[in-house]
């Protein structure tokens, strides 16, 4: 680096980091262990589903045109199959027949149409046996889901790269898949480092802080379905530093260091990160906070440095580290963003691109973001309340209420949206 500190836009920065992001490999897990995972590939259906004409609700199981001329004037008197309406598939009804049936069971043969159960009244004929009693005409095929309304047999069901949430794991159990092939959860180390930061359950000194950065980043991890393999907090001495980052890049698929990556002569981590070579990546961005945000790649492995501050950290996570571990994981790493109107504040004029906290909700029928009130790198307090990033272009005026801007809205927004 030669002491030089050359700026990079993020999405350069982005673009360097998924380079080296490759997904860390697949396994079959059980299915009920494969909540957040990634098919690593596509599933297909060997059946229609559903596979069988199923009833909507519980009722009647009719041919339609069997109550063509049904009103309450004239109703119309159906004979009742007796049967088992669990294996009403195994039955077939003929003209002037009915059958009653369960909610998501089988329709008999023959069967076009379900009544509900609560439009038919029951009655016995003169020679004994149970009829059906119906007062209006019903229309083929209501309040029935016809075999293969959903998908036909040999149908894509989920494409490879899909994450498994309750929908797609419902549908993997409805077609038999026990132990999906999925990617492994990317496994991360993350080191903190600085005299100035002490353990949690620790009283700190003038000048010292407890370590909020060490559960934050775990609990970040998680939120993108990787898994912390171990954590650690290194002082600032270089030969230790450089012997835990040897340790975690031999341990995991990526190492995460939050603290001391700076110029400045405590900043252990930083120079570790000056005297990568060519394996640097970059060592500064052109944004706001998290402007000290550092790659390298070391031993072949992902190293991301964010910085010391809190705020910046998070923000640091949220746009370079994510993005990596969705990527490591099966995802594209790719970014969602949507647009939403500033509500209020006036944001300063500023050359670079900023990523503020704020609080984004629909009003109206629209998203509506607002920048929390505590916005600087060290902020505690605004990243529990944030359900959003909020980007601020550069602008030389200010940005004004009511004008739309780029957010990228967190895991659990809505959550958060109404608090």
């Amino acid at each position: 680096m030669n002491g030089r500190r050359d700026a990079i836009s993020l999405d350069e920065a982005q673009r360097r980091i998924l380079a080296w992001a490759e997904p860390v490999g697949a396994e079959e897990v059980p299915l009920l262990q494969a909540s957040g995972r990634r098919l690593a590939e596509a599933v297909r259906t060997d059946a229609p589903i559903p596979a069988f004409a199923r009833a909507g609700m519980d009722g009647y199981a009719v041919r339609a045109a069997d109550l063509a001329s049904a009103s309450p004037h004239s109703p119309v008197m159906l004979e009742i199959l007796e049967g088992d309406a669990r294996d009403a598939a195994g039955y077939r009804i003929q003209s002037g027949e009915a059958m009653r049936v369960g909610t998501g069971g089988p329709l008999p043969v023959g069967a076009d149409t379900v009544v509900m159960q609560e439009a038919v009244a029951l009655r016995q004929s003169d020679d004994g046996m149970r009829q059906a009693v119906f007062l209006r005409p019903e229309t083929t095929g209501r309040h029935v889901t016809a075999a293969g309304a959903e998908a036909a047999s040999g149908s894509m069901l989920l494409a490879a790269g899909t994450r498994i949430g309750p929908g797609q794991a419902a549908l993997l159990a409805s077609v038999g898949v026990a132990k999906p092939y999925v990617y492994r959860k990317p496994r991360i180390v993350v080191i903190t480092a600085g005299d100035d930061v002490v353990p949690v359950e620790c009283e700190p000194m003038i000048g010292q802080v407890r370590n909020g950065n060490q559960p934050m980043l775990r609990a970040l991890i998680e939120s993108a379905a990787g898994e912390t393999a171990w954590d650690a907090h290194v002082p600032d001495e270089p030969h230790e530093a450089k012997q835990m980052l040897r340790r975690g890049l031999a341990d995991a698929d990526l190492v995460i260091v939050s603290g001391g990556i700076s110029v400045g002569d405590t900043d252990v981590m930083g120079g570790v990160f000056r005297e990568a070579g060519p394996g640097l990546l970059f060592s500064k961005l052109a944004i706001r906070p998290g402007s000290a945000s550092s790659a390298i790649v070391m031993d072949g492995k992902l190293l991301i440095g964010l910085s010391g501050n809190p705020g910046a950290c998070f923000a640091g996570f949220e746009l370079l580290a994510r993005p990596a571990i969705e990527r490591m994981g099966g995802g594209s790493g790719a970014l969602d963003w949507c647009r939403a109107r500033l509500a209020e504040g006036f944001m300063k004029s500023n050359a670079n691109p900023r990523f503020l906290r704020g609080v984004v909700r629909i009003e109206d029928g629209k998203l509506t973001a607002r920048p929390c009130d505590e916005n600087s790198s060290s902020g505690l307090l605004s990243i529990g309340q944030a359900n959003a990033l909020l980007a601020i272009p550069p602008s030389a005026e200010e940005t004004r209420p009511g004008a739309m801007i780029d957010v990228r809205l967190l895991p659990g927004w809505e959550e958060r949206a109404w608090q």
